[in-house]
Parts: C-alpha cells; structure tokens; sequence
C-alpha cells in the first residue's frame, strides 16, 4: 500500500527539488555520489505505511550515526569503477584473452587509450572492492543485533573471494608501468564475467554506505533523534519540542493527538507563526514515515496512510476555478478519505479564506465539526475567525485550542513564536497600519491632490 501524498501537500511542506531552496531533500542531500543522491531521491519519494518497515529504516539510519568512522568516497574512482564493470560482455576467458593481444597490439601502434582504459578499469575496481571489504568487515564487527545479516551491506562474496582480490591487485601493482598480457586478460575476465554481478551489487552497497552516511551526517549535525513507531490503531501522536528544520533558530512547540483528541484549532495573527507550526508538524510526520531522523526532543506516531495539506493553495485558471473553489475541492478529496475510513494526518491553514467573513465562518464551523467526528484522521486546521473557535469551545469539549500569541511592546507587536492553550484574542491589524503609518501617506496624497 502507497502512501497518500499528493504534489499540493509535498509543495505546501516544500519536501521535495534537488535544487529547490530550503526543501528538506537538500536539507539531507549531503551525498558524494550520483547514485546515493538516486536512492535518496527514490526514498524521499515512499514513504512507509507498516510499522516494520519504518522501525527496519531507521534502526539502519541509527546503526550509521553510531559508526565511529565513514567510508571514504572517491566519486572519480567509482564512476571508472562503475563505467569499467558495465561494460562487460559475456564471453569466455580465451575471448577476453583475444581482446587484450588487440588491446596489446593497438597500444604498440600508439593507440593506446582503450588499454589506458582497460588497465585503469582493473586497477580502480579492485582498489574499491578491497576498500570495501575491509568496511563491511568493520560494520559487520559493530552489528550486534543481526541488521545487516541479508541486507545490501551483507557482501559474503567479498568475504569468500577476498584472498583471491589480494592476490591479483599485488600483481598488478608489481607492474606499474604495464600490466602483462595474461595478466590483463585473467583480470578482466575475472571482473567482469567472473564476479560481474557481485561487482554490480557491491558498487549498489558503496551508493547505499552514501545514503546512509549522509542521513547520518545531517541528522548528528542537527540533533535530529529518531521516532518511536507506534501501531496505526493507536491513533497517537506526540511530539516535544518540533520546529522546522530549515529555519534558523526555529522555535519548537508540543503537539498531541489521541483518538479521543484528535484535532487541534489553531489561531493567532499574522507573522505570529501559524503556517510555520503547521508545516513543522507536517514536515516531522513525513519525515518519520520515511523512518528518518525528525527535528524534536522526541516523537511518539502511529503509523498513517497518508498526509494532506491545505496551505498554499491558489486558483486554477486553466481550469476556470477560483481561490474558494479551489479550496472547496481539497476539502472534498479529504471528505472523500475520510468516507473510505482512510488513516490520514490532515493540516488546514486558514480555511476558506477566499470568500467573504460569513460564509468563511459557516463553512469553517461546518466542516470542522464535521471532521471532528472521524476519529480516523488527526486534524490540524488554523483560521484567523477566532469565533468559529469560541463556538465550537462551547459545543465539544474534546477539541484542542491551541493559539500563537502577539505581545504589543509599545507600538511594535512582538511574537514568541511558542504556542499556548486557548485561543487568540489578538488584534492587532490597525496596529501595524497605524505602525506603517499608511493612513497619513493617504492623507497627504489627498492633500496633495
């Protein structure tokens, strides 16, 4: 089963874009290789939906951040590595022999690239596959709990054929200034018709040593700390102290869903740091379904079957759809979730803003209390219509009311960014008119006229 992410929900969270500024893809791309950035980028894009799952990626991402040294990466070496072993073909040792005098003979004539080739195709992959041994043979001494056994770290050929890798990479390097005929051809039939697949397989193990080490990497630099995988009829969330990742000195805040508790109303001012709450618990939620590292003193979750969000949306003009109506057709795709008892996060960020105060205030009531009533779903849903939550205070005593509050230091409103129980009585529009000083512009253009 996939898991329900669409590309709104992934551009309201900025998750993806290796060249999108501050996406967390490029917050954790710290890789060295093409192929490690591969498998980062086919991560980021499944998230888990089993506990299992979750838990076996993470132990893995924990297992590196434990490691006390890294595997060095030549990314030159492995791209001749890589370019030398896929070139093979097929054929027996008295071919390979055939092809190396050709090889042999084309050098004599001063053509002597494709032998340069050869030679240094046998030299880097051999370089790379003992490296590689003697790692995996570290990681195999740190594993205690049996993770790797199986896995693409477990490389029992290397292990098997090692004393065979010694002896040729010390026979080539008794021959510096040219590998001998025989030699060349006994190497090469052994690299790439031999042992061609376990190559392959062990040049994937190096591309996933640079996942990992760059997950690990990222996540000690930042103090990110794994989340505890809870069963998906939990229905439990809790984070301590989340924030967003991307923002400098962001401030973390708690949040809690349980069954019974299962959406949070959320108000507050402009700049008080509603959409940056929002997406902070977004962006944790998607990260610990991907069994990665989460930026928070600590994460309780049951597993969900999707995440769905309502931040950033805008008007569709090719379809002739307005903001409002825009923003009435996410809701009913989560109406539509909702119906089919889907187990989804789902975060609103000012609903309905794109019509008028009434029907905004209608509508938001409406659909909240609605919602409210699906204990599948953990929602999270902010509106600057402070009395939609005032009547729903009266009405449910199980909805959570949680505000982001502005203190006024003079004239100059000053926000904590640290949310509170309740919900917000600011107002402080005219303030920051009154602060700009937009009415006297006004007015003296009036005069000026």
């Amino acid at each position: 089963m996939s898991f329900i992410i669409d590309k709104q929900t992934l551009q309201d969270l900025n998750i993806s874009g290796k060249y999108k500024r501050d996406s967390i893809f490029s917050l954790y791309n710290k890789t060295e290789t093409f192929g490690g950035e591969l498998l980062l980028e086919k991560l980021f894009q499944q998230p888990f939906t089993t506990p299992d799952a979750i838990d076996r990626q993470a132990a893995l991402v924990s297992f590196f951040r434990s490691l006390p040294h890294i595997f060095q990466i030549n990314a030159d070496d492995l791209d001749i590595a890589q370019s030398f072993t896929n070139s093979y073909s097929d054929q027996g040792f008295a071919l390979t022999l055939a092809h190396a005098g050709r090889r042999k003979l084309l050098a004599s004539l001063g053509l002597k690239e494709e032998k340069k080739y050869l030679e240094s195709g046998i030299r880097t992959t051999l370089r790379i596959m003992l490296h590689l041994a003697g790692y995996l043979s570290e990681l195999q001494q740190q594993d205690n709990t049996g993770l790797l056994q199986g896995s693409i770290f477990d490389q029992s050929w290397l292990r098997e054929e090692y004393g065979q890798l010694v002896q040729l990479q010390q026979k080539i390097e008794s021959h510096a200034e040219g590998i001998p005929l025989g030699l060349t051809a006994s190497c090469d039939y052994q690299l790439r018709h031999k042992w061609s697949k376990e190559i392959q397989q062990s040049l994937s193990a190096v591309y996933h040593i640079d996942l990992y080490q760059s997950i690990a990497s990222v996540a000690n630099a930042q103090g990110f700390v794994r989340a505890e995988v809870l069963p998906a009829e939990r229905q439990h969330i809790l984070l301590e102290n989340v924030y967003h990742p991307t923002i400098p000195n962001a401030v973390g805040n708690d949040l809690h869903f349980d069954r019974e508790k299962n959406l949070i109303f959320l108000t507050g001012a402009n700049m008080a740091g509603k959409s940056t709450y929002m997406k902070s618990f977004g962006i944790a939620i998607y990260l610990a379904h991907l069994g990665l590292p989460v930026p928070a003193k600590r994460m309780l979750f049951s597993v969900k079957e999707g995440l769905y969000s309502s931040i950033n949306v805008s008007d569709d003009i090719d379809m002739g759809h307005s903001h409002y109506y825009a923003e009435v057709l996410r809701v009913k795709k989560v109406a539509e979730y909702v119906n089919q008892r889907k187990n989804m996060v789902v975060i609103f960020d000012e609903l309905f803003k794109g019509t008028n105060v009434k029907d905004a205030f209608e509508a938001t009531l409406t659909v909240t209390r609605a919602f409210q009533q699906h204990h599948n779903c953990q929602y999270l849903i902010s509106t600057h219509i402070v009395e939609v939550g005032q009547q729903l205070q009266q009405e449910d005593s199980s909805v959570q009311f949680v505000y982001m509050p502005t203190q006024m230091r003079g004239q100059v409103p000053y926000y904590s960014y640290r949310s509170e129980k309740g919900i917000s009585s600011d107002k402080h529009g005219m303030v920051l008119i009154q602060k700009e000083k937009v009415l006297e512009l006004l007015e003296q253009n009036r005069k000026n006229i």
